[in-house]
């Protein structure tokens, strides 16, 4: 291992991999009484709990090097990217969309669908066709773990592969043993770690790196210090030394393919939690109040996160500008600083358990979820009655798809460890893969005529585009297919998505009256709902309390804000501009305060 691991490093992470399956095991009779028992606890969680869940499931290894990589690359204007894509996910589902999803009452956010639009053959469809493509976004993502932890074997002398599939496999154990309790148990355990990781990392850099050196460092290129830290919009940012590198060259391009992923992200966050593992702890909640509560801890449980991203970021300025700079490999920074000698015997193996606590609570999350959706919205749907489930008649499926999923995440880890890079592939999920499904997943909500056939058909019709813009990563550089921006892919899904859940909807019967009246007194969305809202509450039938569009969106902007101003706090900070700090924090105080008295006083009790 080339002197990097000594005896008593190796013991901490032995030891970190055995409190795991530990846990796992400890929670497997619990888990094994029913699928709600299995995928959602039985609702027994406490609501914070959750929370820390979802934020150490949400801080994921490979996106931790990637978020990294885009600030080194665009310095702080990459928040137009970061930030867009995904932090204002948490603000919708904290001003409204987690009351709606917790209101469904359903195990997995694929079932929603059946709520949504009832059991026709319609409805059928919808639910299987939008469970095919979750399913199929969790196993790329799970991939991406296998490149990552790929990666991070050779720092040690590792061999790959196997270590890569030893991790896997490890994970998976506790997993299919444990359940949703088992993730969530582990998942306090690994967020304990990753936090004390990150604190600890940003205490040694803060205290390492000069605000002189950090200052002098950022600059490379063209690129000065004074426009590495500012936060103002260029729609083609410099990129500096970075021109040249091809895996992110395309990201000076904030009119096109920016933005183009800044527009899939903004529909993403109308739809929901994303269709995973997001829905999964909000519908494990006891009451929507407290699901809504979830969504504003699990933004604040995020803060070490942006810690430990802005020391790998300042690291790769400093210590080893000659890879991450010079080498004009951003994502180089985490194993050039594992391997640099600054952690001593026992703090490295820490790091390395803590590096593998982000990656398992990850994996756990996304294996878990994905096997929920499989048994219970394509399994049963197709071969069982679903009422089975809720004695615990289904509990051997949910095995065989739990120990499906890790299998297939190792053989597709495996090829696309030959044949691509983390940033490509990540970028073709967030651009292709994903696009295909947030406008049905945001009309859903706010539009009252959309149908099962809609939604599945506008689920579907965008997966021709999708493979051609991942069919760019594999075919050689003169092919006709490489001269199409990615943009035009994503912009050609989104389109081809919105007219086909539109036209089909029209063409096809709408959903039941009883069926679409009893869904919109149980959530109570808004949008365009005019004759089925005015139907729904005429018959005096009990209703659930509506959130008002206007104070929603009152939230959602004061919730974007401050956002925005909590994360990008600990990066001026650890880089020492304390003035831009201090306007960060400001912000973020200001909206907090306006916050409890337009969202926190004005929650529904339900």
């Amino acid at each position: 291992m080339h002197g990097l691991m000594t005896p008593l490093d190796i013991f901490i992470v032995v030891a970190y991999f055995a409190i795991t399956i530990a846990a796992g095991i400890y929670c497997h009779r619990r888990s094994s009484q029913s699928m709600r028992s299995y995928f959602l606890g039985d609702n027994e969680q406490p609501w914070w709990m959750l929370a820390v869940s979802g934020a150490a499931t949400h801080y994921s290894l490979e996106g931790t090097i990637w978020n990294a990589a885009m600030l080194i690359v665009l310095g702080m204007k990459s928040w137009w990217i970061v930030l867009i894509w995904w932090m204002p996910n948490s603000v919708f589902l904290m001003a409204y969309s987690a009351v709606w999803i917790r209101r469904t009452g359903v195990i997995t956010s694929a079932e929603l669908n059946k709520v949504r639009f009832g059991v026709d053959a319609g409805a059928k469809a919808a639910r299987i066709g939008f469970a095919v493509m979750i399913a199929t976004f969790s196993l790329a993502s799970l991939s991406l773990s296998y490149i990552v932890i790929h990666k991070f074997a050779g720092v040690f002398g590792l061999p790959a592969h196997p270590c890569a599939i030893c991790v896997i496999l490890i994970t998976g154990i506790y997993v299919l043993a444990g359940g949703f309790r088992g993730v969530v148990i582990t998942d306090f355990l690994q967020a304990v770690l990753k936090t004390a990781m990150s604190l600890i990392v940003g205490v040694m850099v803060f205290r390492h790196l000069s605000a002189d050196q950090i200052h002098k460092a950022v600059a490379h290129g063209s690129v000065t210090t004074d426009y590495w830290k500012s936060f103002a919009y260029d729609p083609h940012p410099d990129l500096g030394v970075f021109k040249a590198n091809k895996s992110y060259a395309g990201w000076n391009d904030m009119v096109g393919t920016a933005l183009a992923f800044s527009v899939v992200g903004l529909i993403g966050c109308l739809g929901g939690a994303g269709g995973r593992y997001g829905e999964q702890r909000f519908l494990a909640t006891k009451t929507s109040r407290q699901a809504a509560w979830q969504a504003a801890f699990w933004q604040f449980l995020a803060i070490p996160r942006w810690i430990f991203i802005a020391s790998l970021v300042f690291l790769a300025f400093t210590s080893f500008r000659g890879v991450t700079i010079g080498g004009a490999d951003p994502e180089a920074v985490l194993p050039a600083w594992l391997k640099s000698g600054m952690l001593g015997p026992g703090m490295m193996g820490f790091m390395v358990a803590a590096l593998v606590a982000v990656y398992m609570s990850t994996f756990s999350g996304e294996v878990n979820a994905g096997a929920s959706i499989i048994v219970r919205d394509i399994y049963e749907p197709l071969f069982k009655h679903e009422a089975d489930a809720e004695e615990g008649g289904h509990i051997w499926p949910s095995y065989i798809a739990t120990a499906g999923m890790v299998i297939i995440a190792i053989v597709l880890g495996y090829a696309f460890t030959e044949s691509s890079t983390l940033n490509k592939v990540w970028s073709w999920m967030l651009g292709g893969l994903l696009t295909c499904i947030v406008v049905p997943l945001a009309l859903r909500w706010y539009w009252g005529r959309m149908n099962g056939w809609g939604y599945s058909a506008g689920t579907v019709i965008g997966l021709i585009p999708s493979l051609m813009m991942l069919s760019k990563q594999f075919v050689s550089k003169d092919a006709w297919i490489q001269s199409v921006p990615d943009a035009l892919f994503t912009y050609t899904i989104l389109i081809l998505s919105l007219v086909t859940c539109v036209v089909v909807s029209l063409l096809t019967p709408p959903v039941e009256s009883e069926q679409i009246d009893d869904f919109y007194r149980k959530v109570r969305p808004f949008g365009m709902w005019g004759a089925v809202a005015k139907r729904a509450l005429a018959g005096g039938k009990p209703a659930n309390e509506p959130i008002r569009p206007g104070i929603a969106f009152v939230n959602v902007v004061l919730g974007i804000l401050a956002t925005y101003s909590l994360y990008m706090a600990p990066v001026y900070f650890m880089g020492k501009w304390f003035a831009e700090t201090s306007i960060c924090l400001g912000i973020f105080t200001a909206c907090s305060v306006a916050l409890y008295f337009t969202w926190y006083k004005t929650l529904p009790n339900d």
